[in-house]
């Protein structure tokens, strides 16, 4: 007879939208204990009634998440999932645009990173962040986003060298499209564009198998890699042709 598989408490940001929720319902059906952290009212609604410990939390005030994680008596996994995107217009560079995106996407998570921490430690659990397959090449339009994905595959990277003595185990989520509000607002070709129940299963995969960079699907991760490693003028190419209206 086996042991059925440990109860894990898990606190997800970014739990009332795309991959963020899904994961929270799946993980929630697994039967782990969720903490969901999100500002949609509807969708964290839904997820108490599945079970979850809604959260309704700006993760833009550091002092609030703090406060709101120091809350939460364990935490064994935090997916740290919450971010935005907009793209820029050349010649039209619009800073405020650019520094909201990378406000955001780095604020949110290194909030988070900060109130889960402690807990990580404690129970010697699992630090998970949400990067992006757009920050292995550069993309016309995606100068904030890609580069706010960027900034956070370096981070996470750095913290699986860091945390490793303190026994706080990384990974880095790599996704390429997945369908979600996020991405309704793409206007070019989106090849190999996952579900978020894929997405979720690749994550949730990963992340029982002890990866460190969970990277899905791999026939676009591994293309815009090797796309990566070429000369500038061939993704430059493929970037334009991508991105073009």
């Amino acid at each position: 007879m086996t042991d059925s598989p440990r109860k894990l408490h898990i606190l997800i940001t970014g739990a009332t939208s795309g991959i963020g929720y899904q994961l929270a319902k799946d993980y929630l059906q697994d039967g782990h204990e969720v903490y969901a952290v999100g500002r949609d009212d509807k969708a964290l609604a839904e997820l108490k009634d599945l079970g979850a410990t809604p959260i309704d939390l700006d993760l833009m005030d550091r002092d609030k998440v703090i406060e709101a994680f120091d809350k939460v008596n364990q935490i064994d996994l935090a997916i740290c999932g919450a971010g935005m995107c907009e793209y820029l217009d050349m010649p039209n560079f619009d800073s405020s645009v650019f520094m909201k995106v990378m406000s955001v996407n780095m604020g949110t998570l290194s909030h988070a990173i900060e109130g889960v921490l402690p807990k990580l430690i404690a129970s010697k659990g699992r630090l998970v962040g949400l990067g992006s397959a757009s920050a292995y090449v550069p993309f016309a339009r995606a100068e904030a986003y890609g580069s706010s994905k960027a900034a956070i595959h370096y981070l996470m990277k750095t913290l699986q060298i860091s945390l490793a003595p303190h026994h706080v185990d990384v990974s880095l989520v790599v996704p390429g499209f997945v369908k979600t509000p996020m991405t309704q607002q793409n206007d070019f070709p989106m090849p190999f564009i996952q579900t978020p129940e894929q997405a979720s299963f690749a994550i949730r995969q990963g992340i029982k198998d002890g990866d460190e960079v969970i990277e899905f699907p791999r026939r676009l991760t591994l293309s815009l890699k090797t796309l990566g490693a070429l000369p500038d003028t061939v993704w430059q190419q493929v970037s334009e042709k991508m991105n073009k209206k």
